[in-house]
């Protein structure tokens, strides 16, 4: 497997200075996925950005996992509200111009 867009998880711990057991806890809890090649876990760098953010709400503001988890949930569900909206927004355009 192709590892140009994969960060190892020890890479990324020393990097920012992480628990690497913290990393592990939102893998078990299905926050993030992670592959094995050749012995060795990584991230997909897509996740960074997730990552990044659970990692500042951990750190910062002294949120649990427990916590992390339903931030997420909210979150998704935030981005999906705002893709509907924007569809909605999109069809009520539709419907305004055929007038």
């Amino acid at each position: 497997m192709e590892t140009d867009q994969l960060i190892s998880i020890d890479i990324f711990c020393n990097h920012y200075k992480v628990e690497y057991s913290f990393v592990q806890s939102l893998r078990e809890v299905g926050l993030i996925d992670t592959v094995i090649v050749q012995e060795t876990q990584y991230i997909h760098l897509p996740q960074l950005q997730k990552l990044e953010r659970m990692i500042r709400l951990h750190d910062d503001l002294d949120v649990n996992l427990e916590g992390i988890e339903v931030v997420h949930h909210l979150l998704k569900r935030v981005e999906s509200m705002q893709s509907e909206i924007v569809s909605l927004k999109n069809r009520l355009r539709l419907y305004e111009s055929l007038d």
